[in-house]
């Protein structure tokens, strides 16, 4: 799912002004009611691959995980957010592709915060054996970071309401419904390794 320009511009501006977001950001502040936040996960690391799911990662996405699978009673929402300092607006990446980029060294900086909520939600269905059904990826575009944030929220949480107040992304494979519309873009988590025991929250 693209972020419009609007947006784009209204965050590097932030950026570059040092505005804080705090004030608009998605996130309901406080949370909804039903909504906890878990942990949060950064993509500080790898600059040729921003959105790669990191060694540090292990020990929040493995709380997560646990909270699901104890507490059948909520989904977990994933948000994705991306900086446009740090993770270089102004180079244009992924600009002359026509298709998805699955090295993921090539990502537009529009699609930077969607595909960290897309391979964190891969790597917690591949590799932690998680529901797809119970993950719902989205992003904040008002929020400024290299993170994704993970929350449970009630078990009816869906596409269109997801207790967050985020945006929610359009999968390569339909995992929450209803299904949104299959003619609007869609994303292909991009491959991730497990992560070693020995490098996990290094």
């Amino acid at each position: 799912m693209k972020r419009s320009f609007g947006l784009i511009g209204f965050a590097f501006a932030a950026a570059l002004l040092g505005v804080s977001t705090t004030s608009v950001t998605a996130q309901l502040l406080p949370l909804a009611a039903g909504v906890e936040k878990v942990c949060a996960i950064d993509f500080n690391l790898d600059t040729k691959l921003p959105a790669r799911v990191e060694d540090s990662a292990s020990p929040c996405l493995e709380k997560a995980a646990k909270t699901l699978k104890e507490t059948p009673k909520v989904k977990l929402v994933l948000v994705g957010i991306s900086h446009p300092l740090y993770d270089h607006i102004e180079e244009d990446h992924g600009m002359e592709r026509e298709g998805e980029d699955m090295s993921g060294s090539d990502i537009r900086f529009s699609d930077v915060a969607s595909y960290r909520a897309v391979n964190t939600k891969e790597y917690l269905t591949q590799w932690l054996n998680v529901d797809p059904s119970s993950v719902i990826p989205t992003t904040d575009e008002y929020k400024l970071g290299r993170q994704v944030i993970i929350y449970t929220v009630p078990a009816d949480a869906d596409f269109f309401h997801n207790y967050t107040r985020t945006t929610p992304i359009n999968e390569s494979k339909c995992t929450i419904k209803p299904c949104p519309n299959p003619d609007e873009d869609v994303l292909t988590p991009q491959p991730q390794p497990r992560i070693h025991k020995k490098f996990a929250g290094k």
